[in-house]
């Protein structure tokens, strides 16, 4: 017990969705306004324009790697720069955090390796872990840190210990699957309240149901989850719930063809009851998605080759129309509209001439949601038979997918 503790107390993490551009709430504490050009500097940082080329594999780890490297640049200036102003929190909780995103699964393959060293080498990558660890553990002690994100840096432990529960053999998964309830268990006791909380518990539901647990096992842990002292268990065990059996329910979904009908943003009618004996990409992405627009040229390309062919491809769009439950039916619309026109211009600039759904809704998308997304981009490639051939294919691994599917 205490060397599997150990082991997954070393583990930095990538947080499931990744959303550049979002920050948490500042706490109360003075805002420096003579830090303001550093911060307009690490913002810029986290909203880099997609890159022209390089849309393999390894092209997309040398992007991935310049990214972190301008946010840990831009973030560590304005930290060290402005040491009372409460935004450095901010910057530290992305420095750590897209760092794991993008340094995670490097090791995995040599071209990965290759290309993150040809920008970013080993050394100083573990220079920078040493570095992000330490801030990590500042900002958790740091009494002008908000609730939120001392919870988004604590929380790096926990999905260490899930990942690793999720790798572990059969002989050591209950050892493993009960380091990480007594995390959640700890943190729930510590942050009551704080909404993330729901999205931790489910990770702990997740890592359960890989373990084999029963639908009755995971449905009596949500009710055990909504007893806890505090709000953000309680409200999130429902809703939690209905994602557990819809999870278990998408599986027999991708036996069956796939139902999916909507007006897109221009208008046109989609369903692709009409695509049968097509195959059909939908790809969730959104334009304020770094990642997501890097992959718009292989889209492209894909497009332009096999549109002829009988490939064809559909977009939904999780914009953020920053819909509240405090607007006015006006006011509502207004957001909506200029949501929409971001989409409409973005596509129009890229030329991408497929069919877009809309709605503004954002992480809460009615599609998405339906189809349990939690993280963009995610694409559905679809096969002519109106099934889920697979939902993991991008870059070079998606045209040898779309090949195979038209018979090529």
């Amino acid at each position: 017990m205490h060397l599997l503790t150990l082991k997954f107390s070393l583990l930095l993490s990538l947080l499931a969705f990744v959303s550049p551009g979002v920050f948490a709430a500042e706490p109360a504490g003075k805002v420096d306004a003579a830090a303001d050009p550093d911060w307009a500097a690490f913002q810029q940082a986290m909203q880099p324009p997609p890159s022209a080329k390089d849309t393999d594999y390894s092209g997309r780890i040398r992007w991935g790697m310049m990214f972190v490297q301008g946010i840990l640049t831009t973030g560590q200036n304005f930290y060290d720069r402005h040491p009372t102003d409460p935004r450095r929190w901010d910057c530290v909780t992305q420095m750590v955090k897209q760092f794991g995103s993008w340094t995670g699964g490097i090791n995995g393959r040599e071209d990965g390796k290759k290309a993150a060293n040809a920008v970013f080498n080993e050394a100083a990558r573990a220079q920078w872990a040493i570095k992000l660890e330490a801030l990590r553990v500042a900002g958790i002690a740091a009494p002008d840190i908000s609730a939120t994100n001392r919870l988004l840096l604590e929380q790096e432990t926990l999905v260490g210990l899930r990942n690793v529960a999720a790798k572990a053999a059969p002989t050591e998964r209950v050892v493993a699957l009960a380091a990480v309830k007594a995390e959640v268990d700890r943190l729930a006791a510590k942050y009551p309240d704080e909404p993330l909380m729901g999205s931790l518990a489910s990770g702990y539901i997740k890592s359960m149901e890989r373990a084999g647990a029963t639908r009755e096992e995971i449905q009596a842990q949500w009710a055990a989850f909504a007893a806890y002292p505090g709000t953000a268990l309680a409200n999130a065990a429902p809703a939690g719930a209905r994602e557990a059996a819809a999870r278990q329910q998408l599986g027999d979904r991708s036996k069956l063809p796939i139902e999916l009908a909507f007006t897109a943003v221009d208008g046109r009618k989609v369903d692709l009851r009409d695509l049968r004996g097509k195959v059909v990409l939908v790809e969730f992405w959104a334009t304020w998605c770094a990642p997501c627009k890097e992959e718009i040229p292989n889209i492209k390309k894909l497009y332009a080759a096999y549109h002829g062919k009988g490939f064809e491809v559909v977009g939904i769009s999780l914009e953020n129309a920053g819909l509240t439950d405090a607007d006015t039916a006006v006011e509502r619309e207004k957001k909506l509209a200029k949501a929409r026109q971001v989409l409409v211009g973005f596509t129009a600039k890229q030329a991408m001439p497929w069919p877009q759904y809309f709605d503004g809704k954002y992480r809460q998308n009615a599609i998405a949601v339906d189809y349990l997304i939690n993280a963009i981009p995610a694409m559905f490639l679809i096969g002519k038979d109106g099934r889920i051939i697979t939902t993991h294919a991008r870059g070079p691994q998606l045209e040898a997918a779309v090949t195979a599917a038209l018979g090529l």
